[in-house]
């Protein structure tokens, strides 16, 4: 369908991770990289099925998962917002 990537879209900018959601009903979530405390790779039996992950980014007080990613892209989405959540914490410090 073309419209499909209209209903989901993420960003990875240098201080945040913005998910998009909606066609219809428009939703904007920032996620700033500070504040991101672990990046973690699930699959249950229907996305193994087809070959796909979810990435949930955990903050302290929620958490925010993008759906439907190939493994090879799940692995190399969580690796970079965790090397850029280390280095925004190693500069805090």
């Amino acid at each position: 369908m073309p419209y499909r990537y209209s209903f989901w879209l993420y960003t990875l900018t240098d201080d945040a991770v913005e998910l998009r959601s909606g066609f219809i009903f428009r939703k904007l979530v920032s996620i700033p990289i500070a504040r991101v405390q672990d990046v973690t790779l699930a699959a249950g039996p229907i996305l193994q099925s087809q070959k796909l992950q979810e990435v949930r980014i955990t903050t302290a007080s929620t958490s925010h998962k993008i759906d439907g990613l190939e493994p090879e892209v799940g692995d190399q989405l969580r690796n970079q917002i965790m090397k850029m959540a280390v280095e925004v914490n190693d500069h805090d410090v």
